[in-house]
């Protein structure tokens, strides 16, 4: 068995989790979830597939009581069983302290203690489970797979290089998307030798536009994104890169798909560039709706830069769906996405929030539909075969 841990289950932002989790589920493996919190189906933008393979039935909350009494009479039912008793005091030697946290740990993890593989995604998932196997009440294979903002925000000095220790000692393989990332972790301390690349990978068969583009009599070039509006996505170069455009006079429009904090920042910048005929903000979309989308637009922009932290994109699967449907990929070369395409292939790298290169890459393709529909092909054929699920697989760490 093979249980995957995770912060929360599902997340309408976390495909590449699910994505993982079935191609486990294909590979003929039974796995559980164990998320600290596991939400409604509506709350994942791929609810067909959390039906098709029944994953919320698959799922547990690891929960704690917080009422003094029940966790003490948890603690006095605890007292006889020996063995678990054992291991409490080594988890309270190793942790420096007395809490009974352990116990529900202990507790919540006696049946699971020989599963074969727990699967990490993200660095905070690994809590327990690598207390449990530094003190030897977990026998399993530990994998870990950072996605992002885990590496970025990692403990300082001591605590990062006991953290560095026990993880070089207790987990078996660590994984990352992309160089960007696996780099990152190299300059926080992490030996090269022990990140594993895997890339993330698509349903190619879902992700795949049967319609023939027809780029020869475009009047309106249509650009989307697709991302959470945060500044880390970098919304607000796209619109400007519009603004651009369009008083260079052009006829281009752009779709936002997503929510978040920056929305009533962005929605002001369009009022102010005046563009509210020409941006539409779509908010959420599930998956089926995204590619509905993407069917219906010629360029995407990529706009993902840094924010106030340094957090960079770490990969950019939006990039991979985005090419598999056909749509050349022009966005800033930061973080982990330029891996995603082949520059001046499938789309173009421009500098990191260079609003007039943006807006260059974007002429070109319009100026010339013949490259765009040669582009649109490559970028098409450039996933299918390297970023197809079915060949991004962690089989041979499980």
């Amino acid at each position: 068995m093979i249980i995957f841990k995770v912060p929360s289950f599902p997340e309408v932002s976390e495909t590449f989790i699910l994505s993982s989790v079935i191609s486990a589920i294909k590979s003929g493996e039974e796995v559980k979830i164990i998320a600290n919190k596991v939400k409604a189906v509506a709350n994942s933008s791929q609810p067909e597939l959390l039906l098709e393979y029944d994953l919320l039935k698959k799922s547990i909350e690891f929960q704690q009581p917080t009422d003094k009494k029940l966790r003490k009479r948890a603690f006095l039912a605890f007292l006889f069983k020996p063995v678990s008793l054992y291991y409490y005091f080594k988890f309270c030697l190793i942790k420096g302290k007395v809490s009974l946290d352990y116990v529900f740990y202990l507790n919540f993890y006696a049946s699971l203690r020989k599963t074969a593989v727990f699967h990490a995604h993200f660095l905070p998932s690994l809590t327990p489970l690598l207390e449990l196997k530094k003190i030897g009440y977990l026998k399993s294979k530990l994998i870990v797979t950072f996605h992002g903002y885990d590496a970025h925000f990692l403990p300082q000095r001591t605590v990062l290089d006991n953290m560095l220790l026990n993880i070089e000692k207790y987990v078996n393989h660590i994984t990352v998307n992309s160089q960007y990332l696996k780099n990152l972790l190299v300059n926080k301390g992490f030996k090269s030798c022990s990140i594993h690349i895997v890339p993330i990978g698509i349903d190619t068969v879902f992700f795949k536009n049967i319609n023939q583009r027809d780029f020869e009599n475009k009047r309106t070039v249509k650009l989307i994104t697709v991302g959470r509006l945060i500044p880390l996505k970098g919304q607000e170069y796209g619109i400007s890169a519009v603004k651009l455009l369009k008083d260079l006079g052009y006829h281009v429009s752009y779709t936002l798909i997503g929510s978040g904090s920056e929305l009533s920042r962005l929605k002001e910048l369009v009022r102010k560039l005046e563009l509210q005929n020409s941006v539409c903000f779509l908010g959420d979309k599930s998956q089926e709706e995204i590619k509905n989308e993407l069917e219906q637009h010629d360029v995407f922009l990529m706009t993902s830069t840094h924010d106030d932290h340094g957090r960079r994109e770490a990969f950019g699967v939006v990039s991979l769906e985005a090419q598999a449907m056909g749509l050349p990929v022009i966005g800033f070369d930061s973080g982990g996405f330029p891996e995603t395409i082949i520059n001046k292939y499938t789309g173009f790298i421009v500098p990191d929030r260079d609003v007039n290169g943006m807006a260059i890459q974007v002429i070109e393709l319009a100026d010339n539909t013949s490259r765009l529909n040669q582009m649109s092909l490559n970028a098409a054929d450039h996933i299918r075969k390297n970023f197809d699920i079915n060949l991004t697989k962690y089989d041979s760490f499980y």
